[in-house]
């Protein structure tokens, strides 16, 4: 049987993003009915399935215009592969998918709302704040723009159909960016000397990378030294990766492995596996408030216990499993011992982790095979 070829795009994303490679990629190959090209970011990592293709056209800054540009490469690449389905997950794309499918009718088009775009332009930087709300309204209609083509729109966040009230006009699955199943029994931790404490991922304002930071020097101190703090992830902005680079240098008990492109997701899950406790710190800005952290759902595979940002909806999902203890990072005078005794006292994961933090990938599958 012929194989259905499908290709998997992204601007900034890299081409081993884990949500285009291996969620949706792997389980795609796994059927053993479709072969699979993502299109994305440069990145050192190679594809480890034959079915599988990477084509890391991109290499450019965020903020650069010339990721506009990118519609011409990836249109001509398009023309080669010949897709039988295209799964988007960025808009300033949508010009050259539109004009390929307009071209090759026949195409099947699936539309990725991972993150809220517009959201994010006005929210996460404050500089140019009237270029980037007229920016933000152009993503608005390439988004609607792809929607109206799309047999289906896969939609990342419970969040988005409230900011996206366009949403409920389209055929749309919640297909929420969570987690794959261990392939192995997790390994229990032998309890070492010093508590390993682990910011793992994006690393940015927004994400609280200074309040994460200012928790751990007092968690250090009132420790008596008896901690690391280990700072693994991608740096989205190059003055925040010079500063943490000479904090780093300045203080041994910060454990740095930062990099101003994506770190393999392998490093980020090793890491999980080998501390004793997380951060989730994100600033509950508007367009983070109404999304749920892929980084709590990752520490709980790895029945790892976290500090959490005191945000309701948070809170309420981990307080049954006790995971996590509460803070509001947005202060600075922590009642430090109180937050120790927590640490040192509390009894985490006593009924194991939930099952509903696994992708759903038959639920994924299922959108494709029935748009052929």
């Amino acid at each position: 049987m012929k194989k259905e070829v499908g290709v998997i795009m992204s601007v900034l994303k890299p081409v081993d993003d884990t949500r285009m490679y291996e969620k949706m990629a792997q389980s795609l190959v796994g059927t053993g009915k479709f072969s699979v090209n993502i299109i994305g970011f440069y990145s050192n990592t190679h594809t480890a399935s034959s079915d599988i293709s990477f084509y890391p056209i991109f290499n450019f800054k965020a903020q650069q215009l010339i990721r506009l540009l990118a519609n011409f490469q990836v249109f001509r690449l398009m023309l080669r592969i010949k897709p039988n389905f295209i799964i988007v997950t960025t808009p300033e794309l949508a010009p050259a998918v539109l004009l390929y499918k307009s071209v090759y009718s026949r195409v099947r088009l699936f539309y990725d709302t991972r993150e809220n775009h517009s959201r994010n332009i006005v929210y996460h930087h404050q500089k140019q704040k009237r270029a980037r709300k007229w920016l933000a309204r152009l993503i608005d209609k390439l988004e609607q723009q792809l929607a109206r083509r799309s047999g289906c729109l896969l939609v990342a966040e419970q969040g988005y159909y409230q900011e996206k009230p366009w949403l409920v006009d389209f055929s749309a699955v919640l297909l929420e960016n969570k987690v794959i199943p261990l392939t192995q029994p997790l390994a229990r931790k032998v309890k070492q000397e010093n508590l390993c404490l682990l910011y793992s991922g994006t690393i940015s304002d927004v994400y609280g990378i200074w309040e994460a930071l200012s928790l751990a020097k007092q968690l250090y101190q009132a420790l008596r030294n008896r901690m690391v703090f280990r700072l693994i992830g991608h740096v989205t902005q190059l003055a925040t990766y010079h500063k943490l680079q000479a904090i780093a240098s300045d203080n041994p008990w910060i454990q740095s492995t930062i990099s101003l492109s994506p770190v393999p997701h392998g490093q980020l899950l090793e890491a999980m596996q080998e501390s004793d406790f997380g951060m989730v710190c994100h600033r509950i800005l508007p367009s983070i408030e109404n999304c749920f952290p892929t980084r709590i759902w990752e520490y709980m595979n790895y029945e790892l216990p976290f500090f959490l940002q005191d945000h309701s909806p948070w809170v309420e999902y981990c307080q049954p499993w006790q995971c996590a203890v509460p803070i509001n990072f947005s202060q600075s005078d922590w009642p430090i011992e109180k937050v120790v005794e927590k640490v040192e006292r509390t009894r985490f994961y006593p009924r194991g982790k939930p099952l509903d933090i696994y992708w759903e990938g038959h639920k994924f599958i299922s959108v494709i095979d029935k748009s052929s």
